[in-house]
């Protein structure tokens, strides 16, 4: 028996210095970018979401769509909450929004390599305090439009600003909508 257990409490003994040892945690996953996070929301929203901008430039490389009704999607201020393209790579648009019942209120978009906001298709749609400005001044080689509803109705476009498009009605209205509280500024062609 004492053979038995002499064997047994080193067997053991080494056991538990083994366990405590340094065991391998799993990497924690990666932190996503604000443009990955910022286009998951999009991609995910469900009609009713709000997704908050936070007060910053947030940068994106490429544009952003919406195909969900009923989202509102709201900054800190259309001089703080800024989106910013400079850096595009990819896309004809900042955002594109193919979804009624849609807001956006209280931020800017600025320098994408096409329109800035381009609601297609859309009804009851509100863009409320949104500054689309190309930061370059006035060139015929920025996005034709800062605010572009094609094919939509009910459009509110309120206290709101476009700056250095290439054309000069840089907020483009057609149907049965309303440009109210607004300006355009610094804009190249009519």
């Amino acid at each position: 028996m004492k053979i038995i257990i002499r064997l047994f409490v080193p067997l053991v003994g080494a056991g538990l210095l083994a366990s405590c040892g340094d065991s391998e945690m799993p990497a924690p996953a990666p932190e996503l970018s604000f443009e990955e996070s910022f286009q998951i929301q999009l991609i995910e929203a469900q009609p009713g979401d709000v997704i908050e901008v936070p007060a910053g430039t947030h940068n994106f490389t490429r544009s952003l769509s919406l195909t969900v009704p009923g989202v509102t999607i709201r900054g800190a201020g259309m001089n703080e909450s800024i989106l910013s393209f400079a850096r595009q790579a990819q896309g004809a648009e900042g955002l594109l929004v193919t979804a009624d019942d849609f807001v956006i209120e209280d931020l800017a978009i600025e320098d994408t390599v096409g329109d800035a906001l381009k609601v297609n298709e859309s009804t009851n749609v509100t863009i409320r305090r949104v500054r689309t400005e190309w930061t370059n001044g006035p060139d015929s080689e920025n996005g034709a439009y800062g605010k572009y509803p094609v094919q939509s109705r009910n459009i509110l476009i309120d206290g709101s600003v476009a700056i250095g498009a290439a054309m000069q009605a840089s907020m483009l209205v057609i149907n049965t909508n309303l440009v109210r509280n607004s300006r355009a500024e610094y804009n190249v062609a009519g």
